[in-house]
């Protein structure tokens, strides 16, 4: 990363230091959150993350929980398939699959509803940037692994597509690092910045977003449009996604992207009753906010919630239509079918990945697709 130290020989603090003092005693929030979970040496998904899900994992996720995640996205894959005519094979690409629950359950799925003779028409491809995961995934997917191919970026694995592909990910969007606002009232917002002192520790400290961002677009974030923030409240900007879905969605010529996180289709019920804003951390199933997420730099996930109104607008831009835009519960119900209603019955896990009150209305899900410009399908 750009004005980051060298960690050789350094421990955590020491590197921390030279940190700071390289890019003027304070880093951004996003630039906090990046290293945090990123750094190669000291990152959490690239170092000390140790499963997900489980007793050992810090954190659970629809797809550990239950396959009904995978039962649905199967259904998908055949839908979209069939909708975008796509050639075979087909490529599927699933970007942070966590320890390779979720595609253990489409590939089951899948080859439940194809039979041996029809299991190559798709391509499975598996974007993983943490080492400890990608193992972890090579040893659930172990009966699959010569269908699989693993790659460091979307675009190595887009490579191999010829153009043609659908995507797909799970609590993806929500552990790209967030810059983080707080309203000071009469329109005008202030940049979260952190500061690293070697006795105390690190502490928040606040930038006018006027002098931290001078060119950041407000058009794109939907935030911006709410005009009665109270004073105080605290927002986060999924800019990284942005950036980084931009740099490889316009080479896609035909294919569909679900994307599936927990958020809220626009800003006001994102942050209702949260003046606080949605930075948290997650360590051993624990959920910490305010000065928790600063504790244990690289040992816990940091996560802020999605803005799926957003979502939608940047994928609109770059040439993608919206398919669908629901809670997971809908999604579940619509694409899982019959599944659906008899593991709700039975199933205590897909029961909890169903409920109104719970994970059912807290993860929403949004289906974009692309076909080639001037085919007239």
């Amino acid at each position: 990363m750009a004005d980051s130290p060298p960690s050789t020989g350094r421990d955590l603090k020491s590197w921390l230091a030279a940190l700071f003092e390289k890019n003027g005693g304070a880093i951004s929030f996003e630039r906090f959150m990046a290293e945090a979970l990123y750094h190669p040496d000291f990152g959490y998904y690239t170092h000390h993350i140790r499963t997900v899900g489980g007793s050992r994992g810090d954190f659970a996720t629809s797809a550990t929980l239950s396959e009904l995640l995978g039962e649905a996205i199967a259904e998908w894959i055949e839908r979209e398939t069939a909708a975008l005519a796509l050639k075979k094979p087909v490529h599927l690409v699933e970007i942070g699959g966590g320890e390779g629950s979720l595609m253990k359950a489409v590939l089951s799925a899948l080859d439940a509803r194809t039979g041996f003779w029809r299991r190559n028409r798709f391509r499975f491809h598996l974007v993983e940037i943490s080492p400890r995961l990608r193992e972890r995934q090579r040893e659930t997917l172990r009966p699959w692994r010569r269908r699989i191919r693993w790659h460091d970026t979307i675009e190595e694995a887009l490579a191999e597509t010829a153009g043609e592909a659908l995507i797909y990910s799970n609590e993806l969007v929500d552990a790209f690092p967030a810059i983080a606002l707080r309203h000071e009232g009469s329109g005008k917002w202030s940049e979260l910045f952190v500061e690293f002192h070697p006795e105390r520790g690190l502490r928040e400290t606040f930038r006018p977003l006027t002098e931290s961002r001078p060119d950041l677009d407000r058009d794109h974030f939907s935030v911006f449009a709410k005009t009665d923030w109270p004073v105080g409240q605290r927002v986060e900007l999924h800019a990284s996604f942005r950036d980084w879905q931009r740099a490889w969605m316009a080479g896609l010529k035909r294919g569909a992207s679900l994307v599936i996180d927990y958020g809220a289709n626009e800003p006001a019920e994102i942050y209702d009753r949260r003046l606080e804003g949605t930075l948290r951390a997650f360590f051993r199933h624990q959920r910490l906010t305010g000065a928790g997420i600063y504790r244990m730099f690289g040992k816990q996930d940091l996560t802020a919630d999605v803005c799926f109104q957003d979502l939608a607008r940047w994928g609109a831009a770059a040439g993608w239509e919206a398919t669908l835009d629901q809670t997971q519960s809908e999604f579940l119900c619509k694409f899982a079918g019959p599944a659906c209603a008899a593991a709700a019955e039975t199933d205590r896990s897909a029961a909890f990945l169903l409920e109104p009150d719970g994970a059912g209305e807290a993860f929403r899900v949004l289906g974009l697709r692309r076909r080639l410009a001037g085919s007239g399908e």
